[in-house]
């Protein structure tokens, strides 16, 4: 399953890695791509993966999800 968070916060490669290693550490994530230029990631899912479970983790690295 995927899913499409929107991202505000990320200004470089930095940021971006941040935000990818903080979505794959939210356990049945199965794989994410995280564009600056879209500011959204794109997060493949097992289905028992919540998105306020990734939502909490991209805030808990400091980046703001939008709604």
């Amino acid at each position: 399953m995927k899913k499409i968070i929107s991202i505000e916060g990320m200004t470089c490669n930095h940021c971006k890695a941040n935000v990818e290693a903080a979505i794959k550490s939210v356990e049945g994530v199965e794989g994410v791509d995280v564009s600056l230029f879209l500011k959204q990631a794109v997060i493949e899912v097992t289905d028992e993966v919540k998105v306020n479970e990734l939502e909490a983790a991209i805030v808990e690295a400091g980046y703001k999800v939008v709604k």
